[in-house]
């Protein structure tokens, strides 16, 4: 029994040191110390406020900070050391020279100021040489090197920029005659794009490693378009109706194909090119289309080939014109009843040359859709041409006739119409 009070004495001992530290930390909250080093110094201000007075900081611009910060522990926790900012006000530089600037520690939001300080900094000062700012611009050469994949070819690098703002002093810029970057596209078979730096050069073509000059921008955008060729038939959609069939329509695409050039993704999506939809009612006997050739987005054309034609070929197929009087009203609306005003239409049908020449007018309808019409009144609405008795025959373009919808008080608001 005396080992059993023993492990039980221990046992809350323990736990009574815990609660007590718990107590400590959590409502006590001590300082606890965080080491962060080289924290590297931002210069607010630098390229505006600074530039506009003509200034620039020629050395102490690349400074870092060592500091040991004091605080709460559950609040030291909470800060992303990554995130501690130091900050120089460079608004009030007015003059060439040395300067011993002031600087503010800046933490993560969310982050109590108050209750965080600095218990020790490698500087408390940051120390700057300022000098007079001179500005000019050199262009930017992009040289490619290495070959694309066997089938791909590069074009002419793209930059974002061609020129790049640089500020120095006088001596270090009057040496500078352009900045250079290059692009290795070695066995790819995909178009470059990425932000490159460059490389400063003088006139003999030597380059310059010059940290007291600071170009206003360290990365330049480039692509190199990468593409390829491919070669894709010419089509027509072909739209069919009774007596209007590929049975009796033949047509011939000249040129077949054509060579595309474009990025791989782009060639690999493309399987024609669709010049036209063509509806096979509209052709005449013997007949030819003239297109010219739109390359697909992101595409372009190889050769001459910039037009086409489809040639037609119609056999066996006539076309007659026929009167029309037989209409049917159908789908009036409730309570109401249509009429056809109309007397008569002339429509022209096309179909196999031996049904043309049997058919009659009176097998010939036209069929009027009044689901639309909801308010009394004359309206023209199109109509629908049905030929009864034959299914190689069908009606050559759009036909319309003048209606009336009178409220219901007689007759039956669906029927014929003769």
């Amino acid at each position: 029994m005396s080992k059993k009070r023993k492990a039980v004495r221990i046992a809350l001992s323990i736990l009574a040191a815990i609660a007590i530290w718990l107590y400590v930390d959590l409502v006590r909250q001590p300082s606890v110390p965080m080491k962060v080093k080289d924290i590297p110094v931002e210069f607010a201000g630098e390229s505006t406020t600074l530039a506009d007075k003509g200034l620039m900081l020629l050395s102490g611009y690349d400074t870092t900070i060592d500091l040991t910060l004091k605080g709460p522990r559950r609040q030291l926790w909470q800060i992303d050391k990554d995130d501690i900012r130091i900050v120089v006000d460079t608004s009030t530089i007015t003059e060439v020279g040395a300067q011993s600037l002031t600087y503010q520690v800046v933490y993560p939001d969310g982050v109590s100021k108050n209750s965080i300080s600095v218990d020790w900094a490698s500087a408390y000062r940051v120390t700057v040489t300022v000098g007079e700012l001179y500005s000019t611009e050199v262009p930017i050469q992009c040289e490619v090197v290495g070959t694309p994949k066997k089938g791909f070819y590069a074009e002419e690098p793209i930059l974002d920029i061609d020129k790049v703002l640089l500020h120095g002093q006088r001596d270090d810029l009057v040496n500078i005659s352009y900045a250079k970057l290059t692009v290795d596209i070695s066995d790819t078979d995909k178009s470059y794009e990425n932000a490159v730096g460059f490389t400063l050069y003088d006139y003999n073509d030597i380059a310059v490693d010059n940290s007291a000059i600071r170009p206003a921008v360290k990365l330049v955008q480039v692509k190199v378009p990468v593409k390829t060729t491919k070669e894709v038939p010419l089509e027509i959609v072909v739209k069919e109706s009774a007596g209007s069939t590929l049975e009796q329509t033949s047509y011939t695409i000249s040129p077949k194909s054509v060579t595309l050039a474009g990025e791989k993704d782009v060639l690999d999506a493309i399987n024609s090119i669709a010049l036209d939809t063509v509806y096979l009612q509209d052709i005449s006997q013997s007949q030819t289309l003239y297109y010219e050739i739109i390359p697909p987005e992101n595409t372009e054309l190889v050769g001459d080939n910039q037009s086409a034609t489809v040639t037609f070929t119609v056999t066996g197929v006539t076309e007659k014109t026929v009167t029309v009087n037989q209409f049917i009203v159908e789908r009036v609306r409730e309570g109401f009843r249509g009429q056809c005003t109309t007397e008569s239409i002339q429509v022209t049908i096309r179909g196999l040359t031996d049904e043309i020449a049997a058919i009659t007018d009176g097998q010939v309808v036209a069929v009027v859709d009044f689901s639309k019409l909801s308010t009394a009144g004359e309206y023209t609405l199109p109509v629908n041409i049905v030929v009864n008795g034959y299914d190689h025959i069908s009606a050559k373009g759009n036909y319309q006739v003048n209606v009336r919808l009178d409220p219901d008080g007689a007759g039956e608001s669906e029927g014929d119409n003769t």
